[in-house]
Parts: C-alpha cells; structure tokens; sequence
C-alpha cells in the first residue's frame, strides 16, 4: 500500500495516522543543479523514495514533497528555488504545527541536501520556544546515506577516486529511483569536477561563498562510472537505515515525556 500523504482519502488519513503510531517523515529537498545530468529535484526525489520503501516496511506516512531548504550558493544556476532563510524556517514551523494537528505528533524531518544540514540543525533546537505537543527529530544523511556510501559493498563496486555532487554514488540513486530523468549523455568532462580550490589560501572555512568557490557549475565528483545496480545498493541500505528510525521512533515515547518535563519546569 502507499504509505504517501497525498494518496490517501480522508477516512483512509484517520486510519493510517493510527496505523503509523502517529509517525511522519518529511523528505526535504531543495531545486537546484546537479551537474548537467540530473534533475534539478535530484534530492528529494531520492530522500522521498528512500522514504516510501522504508515505510513499507515500517509504517510512516510520508509527507508530499517538501522542496524549500537552503540553496542560495546555487543562485546563479537556472532552475534555482532559493526562498529567504527567516521565511524558510517560518514555513517549516507552520508545517510541522499542520503535521501535529493531523494526529501525527512524532515528525522526522529527513534531510536529503548537504545544505540543509546546518538549517535543520538550528530548527529543531528553536523549535522548543513555546511548547509544543509533538516532537521533531533530524534525520541527517549522517543517518542513512553517509554510511551506505562508506559501506564496503559500495566502495568495492565505487570506481571514482572524488565522489560527491551529482557523482558516482547520487546518479546511480538516481538510476535506481527514475532513469529516465538521467542524462548520461550529457555527463561532463570529470576534470570540471574536481574542487577548484580558489580560497585555500584562506584557512578560515565558515564563508558564505566557499562552495561556489570549489564548485561553481554544482558538479563534484564523476558521474561516468555510474549504474543503476549501484544505485539499488545504495537505495536498500539507505532503506533499511530509515525503517530502523521509523520503528525507533514510534516505539519512543521518552523524548514526549522529558519535552512535556522541561516546558512543566518552564511553567513553574
């Protein structure tokens, strides 16, 4: 069965948030370049069918696609969506209220863009402000997709020596999940892949302009060598990671119980 926010009918909604354990996963993208042979959607649409099959295996109603991260850096390609950070929190929060309101109190956020780690990160530390009666958690790609392409399955099939942006390992994913979004004919040279290293002569690494500084064109890595059996690889080890938080997740009631404690001390 589809386990997606938008499938369901209304009577059907009220069922499946109990079926779920009152759990929500949010893939969050963002619409920007990867390379010239991927969809600009390429990390939601990933983070969102990693989702989908995790569910199906643990329930979770999946959240329709959630595209408003941090790209700013990627401005200056076509296709770019890059709304204001104050607004771009002040959406989540109101989402997340909207999530709660339907009955589903345990919300992951899953992150599926380098650069919304540090964004996310800041929001679920703000969003215990004024009390809420739901949880957020961060599912970073620390938590699924890091440790697929470090597994050892993947690094003896992995064939490129700099694999990060639209490379090797995110186009074979995006193989396994839609081929026929993939342009392989248009993968460029590998060489204009590689980190420029305009700025290494400044060792201070918080700079708003560092990425676009390595990798203006948004390609890092070297896409050639990619397949859709990489892919597949990739895609069920990251599946296995997200049903693992699905289930830990709703089996917790701990972090509810410890939030409610701290906005009771807050009170009194």
């Amino acid at each position: 069965m589809s386990w997606k926010w938008e499938d369901f009918t209304a009577p059907e909604f009220d069922r499946a948030v109990e079926e779920a354990g009152g759990v929500c996963v949010v893939p969050i993208g963002v619409i920007e370049k990867h390379g010239d042979h991927l969809p600009l959607g390429m990390d939601v649409f990933a983070a969102r069918a990693v989702a989908e099959r995790a569910a199906e295996k643990e329930p979770a109603i999946i959240f329709p696609f959630y595209l408003f991260g941090q790209i700013h850096c990627a401005k200056h390609c076509p296709g770019t969506i890059a709304v204001k950070m104050r607004i771009a929190l002040e959406l989540l929060e109101d989402v997340c209220d909207e999530i709660a309101r339907n009955g589903l109190r345990k919300i992951i956020l899953m992150n599926g863009h380098g650069g919304n780690i540090a964004m996310l990160g800041h929001f679920v530390r703000t969003i215990i402000e004024v009390e809420r009666d739901y949880v957020v958690h961060v599912l970073d790609l620390s938590g699924y997709h890091h440790p697929a392409v470090e597994s050892p399955e993947y690094k003896a099939m992995q064939e490129s020596e700099f694999d990060y942006h639209a490379g090797e390992g995110e186009t074979s994913i995006m193989l396994a999940v839609d081929s026929e979004l993939v342009r392989m004919d248009a993968v460029a040279d590998p060489e204009s892949g590689k980190p420029k290293g305009r700025l290494k002569h400044n060792p201070v690494t918080g700079k708003a302009i560092n990425w676009y500084a390595d990798f203006p064109n948004h390609y890092a890595g070297d896409a050639a060598t990619a397949t859709k059996e990489k892919g597949e690889l990739l895609m069920g080890k990251c599946v296995d990671s997200v049903a693992a938080v699905i289930k830990a997740v709703r089996e917790d009631d701990v972090t509810k119980e410890l939030q409610d404690e701290f906005f009771a001390r807050i009170r009194h």
